[in-house]
Formats: structure tokens, C-alpha cells, sequence
């Protein structure tokens, strides 16, 4: 059985229409920046520190996202210990080696997390109301739902008064399903295109990290050879960094 691991999930008074549904996209996208620029910054590479529970010391993060599915995460833990995830639509590598199943899964949902709000705002016709949610410090946010890539589903929960992405739930039905949340925090705009700094990651309920974003190079495109098939031994982010 799917553990959703949700917060109350409180049921509308009323079933939300496609109006209600495109008034609050529109008040989420004039919030980040508006369609235009969003149209235009669908590539963006990310530096920070990520602290996971999985890992004795924190990890130096480059993380590079091209709109809708090309992604490239590089973290470094302490001296010794590193990691490479690389999806390219629909191919999917760890440390150079194929990937399927429910990795391949997950880099799906997180690069449509990442794609946010971009990925509802250019799925309207299929986005659905799924009422309010209140998340872990008490925000009642409204939550849209979007199906996608056969029984994977993506929840976006909103601030109805700002119009920020306060929080992200990206679920793998079937028999071993899983359920993958980041809260959003700390909010930005780099060349007017509004981001989060501050990530902390759950998966089953659970809390398993915290993302720190120091930096973000919003562009129109990021060069293929980013998001192709890489060997064993990844390329530690300070070291692509050099080579910029």
C-alpha cells in the first residue's frame, strides 16, 4: 500500500473549477516572475550545500536543469565520497551506469518538481484541484495535483495569498510506492524568476536532508553534453566549476 505520509488533508466546501484552477496558475506564475520570463528561463544551474541523513558530512551540490526532463545533479561528501545522477529524458545514469525502475522514477519526479511552476503551468488542461493541505508549520496552502508518465502524480502546495510553491510531493503509485516531498523556504529572484534557497527533503515522512542554495545562473540553455551518459568517475562540482 502507498504510504502518502501527508499532513491533514482537509476537504473544500466546494469542487474547485477550471476558472478557480487558472485564477490561482496565473497568480503562481505572476508570482514568479510571469509566463513570459518563465518561458524564457527554462535552464538554470544551482550551487549550494545538501546535508543528508544518509551521509556522515554535508555534500558540495551543482545541480544543472534544463526544462522539462534534461537533469545533472554532482554532490561531493567530505574527501573520499561522491555521487552523479544524470537524466536525459528518457535515459537515466547513477555514477555512469543505467537506471531504471523506480530511480528512474524518482529523477522524473524531482526534475518536475525542479520544472516548477512551469510544469502545471504548461499542463492547465490536465492539472486538478486537490483542496487544502496543511503542511508542517501549520499553512493551509491549496494543492494542485498533476498525473503524469503512467501512475506517478506530482502535488504543488500553494499560498493562495502570495502565490508561492511553499511545498512539492512527487508520488510512485503501484505496490512499492513512494512518496518524495521537499518544503520550500527562502525565496529569491534571480534575473527576475523567483527561486527557493532553501530545500528540506523528506521521503515516506521522513526527513532525510536539507538543501542550502548559495548561487543560481538562470540561462535560455544548457550545453547537451551536460546531460549525457557519463564514466564511473563523476566530475566533482568544483572541478566543472573550473572549467566554466
Amino acid at each position: 500500500m502507498l504510504f502518502l505520509g501527508f499532513a491533514v488533508l482537509i476537504a473544500c466546501g466546494r469542487v474547485a473549477t477550471a476558472d478557480d484552477i487558472g485564477a490561482l496558475l496565473d497568480r503562481v506564475a505572476a508570482a514568479y516572475g510571469g509566463q513570459e520570463r518563465l518561458s524564457r528561463a527554462t535552464a538554470f544551474q544551482e550551487y549550494g550545500k545538501i546535508v543528508s541523513t544518509l551521509h556522515a558530512h554535508p555534500g558540495q551540490l551543482h545541480r544543472a536543469f534544463q526544462y522539462p526532463d534534461r537533469l545533472r545533479i554532482e554532490i561531493r561528501y567530505g574527501e573520499d565520497e561522491s555521487e552523479l545522477r544524470v537524466l536525459s529524458g528518457a535515459a537515466a545514469w547513477q555514477q555512469g551506469q543505467p537506471v531504471t525502475g523506480t530511480f528512474y522514477a524518482a529523477m522524473l519526479l524531482q526534475a518536475a518538481r525542479l520544472g516548477l511552476p512551469n510544469t502545471l503551468l504548461d499542463h492547465r488542461d490536465k492539472v486538478r484541484d486537490a483542496g487544502i493541505i496543511t503542511d508542517r508549520q501549520g499553512n493551509a496552502l491549496r494543492a494542485l495535483e498533476l498525473p503524469f508518465h503512467g501512475d506517478m502524480r506530482l502535488l504543488a502546495g500553494i499560498d493562495p495569498e502570495t502565490g508561492h510553491i511553499l511545498e512539492s510531493r512527487g508520488i510512485v503509485a503501484g505496490e512499492h510506492g513512494m512518496e518524495f516531498i521537499a518544503t520550500y523556504d527562502d525565496f529569491r529572484r534571480v534575473k527576475g524568476r523567483l527561486f527557493a534557497f532553501q530545500e528540506t527533503h523528506y521521503t515516506m515522512g521522513r526527513q532525510v536532508g536539507h538543501t542550502t542554495l548559495e548561487r543560481i545562473e538562470v540561462t535560455g540553455r544548457l550545453p547537451p553534453d551536460l546531460f549525457e551518459r557519463s564514466p564511473s568517475e563523476p566530475t566533482l562540482p568544483e572541478e566543472h566549476m573550473a572549467r566554466r
